[in-house]
């Protein structure tokens, strides 16, 4: 398989306080605070909150990263109000997201194949609502437990029926009635499908759930489907807006959410915040890009995927796994981990986690740093939250941002070091400052899923045609002996140690 780099050329994001792309690098920027208290429009923290971690099926934490004021214009895309009503927040902030993306890359407006143009998102826990219109056909279920109660028996036949006559028309009042158009517009599956649907692309469309790395497994085969020539364009990225009383609960259950803020790297780490957030960009082969003229944010050279397989639980971090998606997405390129400059990591502000993902990649960077060079750590996740199946897109997003404006990216919430990691070889940015280099800009990007599935990509700066286009190949990714590729995969610029002259009529 052809390892061409894959370039970014359109971006679109919706995240907590960010209802585009400009707003959240400034955010990003100015390390603004995202994390706020539940808002009365979602639903009434106060009915499900105690500060008693352990009472039953309640949470103890009532903050997250949320999304606001968002509006959806149907008319704008030619959707029928009335099927409208039945598209699910999800897949509405969705579509505007890829309109960004699209009017970013400017495709909005010029020509290209919608036969080679796919979807692929990350999405794990589908939509929101869906546990609202499940309450509708539930309403049996509740009534039957009504109807076996003592007090319900005692009642008078008159007053049995007005209760559930009441109970039924709270129902209706509260809860979306259900049509023909509500199970595709609930559906985690047919969010893709509806980007499909509704910029008319011709494509495989799909979405890959990997729990928390969703968004890098959509990723991984948007890659993988351009390098091989399935796609010649991939709409990918990840949409999560799974903020719901039930998910606050359960995780609670877990024990993995923090009750105060998101401290990634920080002693105060004690769990993660919640957040909601879509962000997708569109990629074409690097040569295709260039061909047609595109603004090239960043470019992906490789992305490792692996499995943590047996480990202490199903949720828990494991280092082995993670070690071994670093070192698959290296063995596909022809640099070594000393020369990236920072990685935007998991970093989900747990204090066990953060500390084994920093123990792993102090294992992976740590024999190859030079001397005096300090490996630069950040988080998205200190400022919005953990956006969950959308958490990767997310710090792809600011990543490509980072390399395009030549910018260090900051963390924040960062006072006084988790006592695991080793600040002899790292430095966590907690401010923003120009990225100096002598060399490419280079980061790297994890994003870390329950079940053990682990995804880390390697990127760089574009700066011009005469850069590198192709690493080694994805048959030869398992081989890591060898730095350097076949000079085939070379552009002239790029090989040293020989001289040679040709002449032809045209470069080309």
């Amino acid at each position: 398989m052809n390892n061409e780099q894959i370039a970014i050329v359109g971006l679109g994001i919706i995240a907590p306080d960010a209802p585009n792309k400009d707003r959240f690098w400034r955010n990003v920027t100015s390390g603004r605070n995202c994390v706020s208290e539940v808002p009365r429009d979602r639903w009434d923290w106060k009915l499900y909150y105690s500060e008693d971690r352990k009472a039953a099926d309640k949470t103890y934490s009532k903050i997250g990263g949320f999304i606001k004021d968002f509006t959806f214009d149907p008319i704008k895309y030619k959707i029928p109000p009335q099927t409208a009503t039945q598209i699910s927040r999800l897949q509405q902030i969705t579509i505007e997201a890829v309109r960004m993306a699209f009017e970013d890359s400017g495709y909005d407006k010029k020509a290209f194949d919608p036969r080679k143009a796919g979807v692929i998102i990350g999405n794990a826990m589908g939509a929101m609502r869906k546990e609202l219109t499940d309450l509708r056909v539930y309403k049996f279920y509740n009534e039957d437990l009504l109807k076996k109660t003592k007090v319900y028996g005692a009642l008078t036949p008159a007053q049995q029926k007005g209760l559930m006559a009441e109970y039924e028309d709270q129902i209706d009042q509260n809860i979306l009635k259900i049509t023909e158009d509500t199970m595709p517009g609930e559906l985690s599956n047919v969010t893709a499908g509806r980007i499909a649907n509704v910029f008319n692309l011709n494509g495989a469309n799909m979405t890959m759930d990997a729990a928390c790395a969703s968004s890098l497994a959509a990723l991984d085969y948007a890659v993988m489907a351009l390098r091989a020539g399935k796609l010649d364009m991939a709409v990918t990225g990840g949409a999560d807006e799974m903020m719901s009383a039930p998910a606050f609960v359960k995780f609670s259950k877990i024990g993995a959410l923090s009750a105060n803020g998101s401290y990634s790297f920080d002693t105060r780490a004690d769990g993660f915040v919640m957040a909601e957030a879509v962000a997708v960009y569109i990629l074409k082969r690097r040569s295709d890009a260039e061909r047609d003229g595109d603004r090239i944010y960043a470019l992906i050279n490789s992305v490792g995927a692996s499995s943590d397989g047996k480990g202490k639980g199903i949720t828990a971090p494991n280092p082995k796994g993670q070690k071994y998606a670093i070192e698959n997405a290296f063995a596909q390129v022809n640099y070594g981990p000393g020369e990236v400059d920072f990685v935007e990591a998991h970093g989900t502000a747990t204090k066990v986690g953060d500390a084994a993902e920093v123990a792993t990649l102090q294992e992976i960077f740590g024999p190859h740093m030079k001397a005096g060079k300090k490996l630069g750590l950040t988080s998205v996740k200190s400022q919005i939250g953990h956006a969950k199946a959308a958490a990767g897109a997310v710090s792809l997003v600011k990543t490509a941002l980072a390399l395009y404006h030549k910018t260090y990216p900051r963390s924040i919430n960062y006072e006084k070091p988790n006592p695991g990691i080793d600040l002899n070889l790292f430095r966590v940015i907690d401010k923003t400052e120009p990225w100096e280099t002598t060399g490419l800009r280079r980061a790297n990007v994890s994003s870390f899923g329950f079940g053990g599935t682990n995804f880390h990509v390697t990127m760089e700066e574009y700066i011009g045609p005469s850069q590198v286009t192709s690493y080694k190949s994805q048959a030869s990714a398992a081989d890591s002996s060898s730095l350097i590729p076949h000079p085939s995969s070379l552009s002239f610029t790029a090989l040293q140690g020989e001289a040679f002259t040709f002449t032809a009529p045209t470069p080309q």
